[in-house]
């Protein structure tokens, strides 16, 4: 992406992903960190999941009560730069898992690009120790090669340009003979195991152990020292949350509020009960020509109040949200027709943006841009929006 404001890069990554991506916006979860630029471009990290299936792993940690959630490559990236040897500005590093590897392009301790294969220690044998030794090994190395050609392809990997090839190791020779494994089949691999020295470990305590818990070590450290560039593809849900609990508090005080009412009005109700106005005196009043045009004129002032045209809060809700760059020239608001927004935007970006905003809006509806077209200038974009809000623009609510 060219090298211009966060807020034009979140537009870009918005159109990115949605182009991409093979579900609509509104069931993907994006979230996304630059890197360094160099020469006027940055590069751009996505990581992007279904919105369900966050939801229902948020779920399921929410017993953890968790600040944040990041992916597990974030974790294994940290734990590598940090605490493993051979460490390395930009490196591919690999982690084996038992029935999975993961393959994590790794720049100055972030992950910029990943992938999953599905190859693991079970399927190399390497936990029998008889990798390199059984024939039917040979393969499942050269597939599992293979696998990691097309990954380094997808990485846009060149031979003039190698980036370093590193397994994360335990130290123990079921890592070394994969990584020898590797080398036969053409790809140079090397080894990384965690650095004693670098660790200050007390008497007792092996490597291993970092190397078996390396993704949520490197999760430790970055909680411990506030990283703010994460891939944390929960926030927006957190804080969709954090507001659903917030609305169900407000409706747990007004359902109390309404059955205080409700319990003032039954003792209103008793207390008229009792009262001693008779039957008959109330029906005289009834019956007076005063009282029907008293209730004749409480109907009118009831139905002027319904159909009043809410100019104030229309101008609000208009007005909400980040509408950079947007200059508002007409309104056109009569009742019973839909409301006719006439104004200016810097670029196409910003028209796109401010109607966005006005469909997120409770009560504008069916926000469409008429006609826009670059004025005079050439310098502005002049559009015509039409849309409803609430009742306004119904032809029943014409008086």
């Amino acid at each position: 992406a060219p090298k211009v404001a966060q807020d034009e890069i979140a537009a870009i990554v918005r159109m990115q992903a949605e182009s991409l991506l093979p579900l609509p916006p509104s069931q993907i979860e994006v979230a996304w960190r630059t890197s360094p630029s160099t020469n006027g471009t940055v590069d751009v990290t996505i990581a992007a999941a279904r919105s369900d299936t966050l939801r229902r792993l948020a779920g399921e940690a929410d017993v953890f009560k968790p600040q944040t959630i990041l992916p597990a490559c974030e974790g294994t990236a940290r734990t590598w730069h940090e605490l493993f040897s051979e460490r390395e500005r930009q490196a591919l590093v690999l982690s084996l898992g038992a029935r999975s590897t993961q393959v994590c392009l790794v720049l100055h301790g972030c992950v910029t690009n990943a992938a999953v294969l599905d190859t693991g220690l079970n399927d190399l044998g390497l936990l029998t120790g008889e990798a390199n030794e059984a024939p039917e090994s040979a393969p499942v190395i050269e597939r599992f090669a293979q696998d990691m050609r097309a990954v380094l392809e997808s990485f846009a990997w060149t031979d003039s340009a190698a980036w370093p090839m590193l397994v994360l190791s335990d130290g123990g020779p079921e890592i070394d003979r994969i990584v020898a494994a590797l080398n036969q089949a053409g790809l140079n691999a090397k080894a990384s195991v965690p650095k004693r020295e670098a660790l200050g470990m007390p008497a007792g305590l092996e490597t291993g152990g970092f190397y078996e818990y390396r993704a949520p070590l490197g999760l430790a450290l970055m909680a411990l020292d506030g990283t703010a560039e994460t891939l944390d593809l929960y926030e927006r849900l957190t804080v969709a949350e954090e507001e659903k609990k917030a609305r169900s508090a407000w409706y747990s005080t007004t359902l109390a509020a309404v059955v205080a009412i409700v319990m003032l009005l039954v003792l209103i109700g008793t207390w008229c009960a009792v009262d001693v106005i008779s039957e008959k005196r109330l029906g005289e009043l009834v019956n007076q020509p005063e009282f029907e045009e008293a209730r004749q004129r409480q109907v009118l002032l009831r139905t002027v109040a319904r159909h009043r045209p809410d100019l104030l809060g229309l101008l609000t809700d208009i007005n909400e949200g980040e509408n950079n760059g947007i200059i508002l020239d007409s309104l056109h608001f009569k009742k019973g027709q839909t409301i006719s927004l006439m104004g200016r935007a810097g670029n196409m970006e910003q028209m796109w943006m401010f109607q966005d905003n006005l469909r997120q809006r409770k009560g504008i509806k069916n926000v469409l841009i008429s006609n826009s077209a670059k004025d005079a200038k050439g310098k502005k974009i002049t559009f015509t929006m039409v849309f409803h809000y609430k009742t306004f623009t119904k032809k029943e609510a014409v008086l």
